[in-house]
């Protein structure tokens, strides 16, 4: 769904690394530019300089800033920090996007026993322009988005 919604822009899924040792997952995750976050420190500099020359030829890395995607959960969990520390190094916004569960209408409620599902894409944002160390920028960085994803749930 994240896909469609971008449109034609290129997008890089992070996803664990353990998902590339399934042997059917590991094809289809190369097929949809899917990146492995590393587990080891020796690999976490390779990750960097990947998202690094992602992000500035223009394409998306897509985070699960919740760092797993729990289907059909209706709340938003605590943040991790990884894409906003990308975010404020890189220079670049964070996107948010909001997956939100409503009930099913019509023939659909006869039909079908989960939630559909919209896709709410909220305007960029941006880390602040300050003195703050870039620490302190993806901290602020991430409350913000955090809570405008809230608000958006609740509506």
């Amino acid at each position: 769904m994240v896909g469609l919604s971008c449109g034609f822009k290129k997008i890089y899924y992070t996803t664990r690394e353990g998902s590339f040792k399934i042997p059917f997952v590991r094809k289809l995750i190369k097929l949809l530019r899917a990146i492995p976050i590393p587990t080891g420190l020796s690999n976490k500099k390779n990750f960097a300089k990947a998202i690094e020359r992602i992000v500035k030829s223009g394409n998306i890395v897509h985070f699960y800033p919740e760092a797993a995607l729990w289907p059909y959960y209706e709340k938003i969990r605590n943040f991790k920090y990884g894409a906003f520390n990308f975010a404020v190094e890189n220079d670049v916004p964070i996107v948010p996007i909001v997956l939100k569960l409503r009930e099913p209408k019509g023939i659909r409620k006869l039909i079908k026993n989960k939630k559909d599902v919209t896709v709410v894409i909220l305007e960029p944002i941006m880390a602040e322009k300050s003195n703050l160390d870039k620490r302190q920028k993806a901290s602020n960085l991430k409350e913000q988005v955090h809570k405008k994803m809230e608000d958006i749930i609740k509506i």
